[in-house]
């Protein structure tokens, strides 16, 4: 009896001859981190200049991403707008192509009125280059 191309059995065959196919060894292999198809693919939150990036502060509760991305559509084309929960609620984040766009959306939108809260925009700091209180 042979798994997955160990031995002569039919168990690993596949079409490479005992080499490869399905072998009743790989569920046991992934509980140790060995990356099987879909495992590890996801990314790491957004990889983007920080300079392109603003934090959005001071939001409504139940502001969806699709109202913040019109409201700051305004100072240029998002590229990425989120909406935060959790221990983040009530901030967001928004991406845009150039700096000029950001640094635009900092000076016009910062206090503006958005679902009749008055919201902060400022630069993207990210959380562990922040200072420590």
């Amino acid at each position: 009896m042979g798994f997955g191309g160990w031995g002569k059995g039919d168990w690993g065959k596949g079409d490479k001859g005992g080499k490869g196919g399905w072998s009743p060894w790989q569920p046991m292999f992934m509980k140790w981190g060995m990356k099987g198809k879909g495992w590890g693919k996801g990314s790491k939150g957004l990889k983007v200049d920080p300079a392109l990036k603003c934090w959005i502060g001071n939001l409504p509760e139940g502001t969806s991403w699709k109202a913040l991305q019109e409201h700051m559509n305004q100072a240029g084309k998002t590229t990425w707008v989120e909406c935060f929960s959790g221990k983040g609620a009530g901030t967001g984040g928004v991406s845009y192509a150039t700096a000029e766009e950001a640094a635009n959306a900092i000076t016009m939108l910062n206090g503006s009125l958005l679902n009749g809260q008055a919201i902060m925009v400022d630069v993207w700091v990210k959380q562990s280059d922040a200072p420590a209180s």
